[in-house]
Formats: structure tokens, C-alpha cells, sequence
């Protein structure tokens, strides 16, 4: 049964290594970020307005490992919530 992830780090059962774990976290720019960030620039944005978006959270996916055996456990993202 698949777990419902959150943007803070979390206690889960892995399904690779079956351990229970903290899961790591990795919080990379997603795709609304990116989409943000090419529609300021169309807009005219200068002197690097269009990477506004990159330093905001709600715009940000946040990656779910395993510290264990480095398995992938998936990613939470804060626009779709």
C-alpha cells in the first residue's frame, strides 16, 4: 500500500530494502517552476527574474529516498496538493 508523502522528513517502511527508515530529502525546482520562470521571461523579466520561482517552496518538488540502500520512494509536490 503505497504511502501518502509530505514535504518533512518521514518514517516509512522501504519496499527496496525493507527497512523502517527517516527518509532523506531532496528538494529540486518542478516542472511549475520551470513553467513560471519561462512565462516571466516572456513577459519581459530581467536581471534573472525568471529564476524567482526556483527560490520559492511552494514551487519546489521535494524527492523521497531511503538513507538504507539509497531506493527511490518517491516525491511530493507542494502546487498539486
Amino acid at each position: 500500500m503505497p504511502v501518502e508523502l509530505r514535504p518533512e522528513k518521514m518514517w516509512v517502511n522501504c519496499p527496496h530494502c525493507r527497512q523502517r527508515v527517516e527518509t532523506d530529502l531532496h528538494v529540486l525546482p518542478g516542472p511549475v517552476a520551470y513553467f513560471f520562470g519561462v512565462v516571466i521571461s516572456l513577459l519581459g523579466g530581467v536581471l534573472g527574474c525568471c529564476l524567482i520561482p526556483c527560490c520559492i517552496e511552494e514551487c519546489m518538488d521535494v524527492h523521497h529516498t531511503c538513507p538504507n540502500c539509497r531506493g527511490y520512494l518517491g516525491k511530493f509536490r507542494h502546487f498539486c496538493s
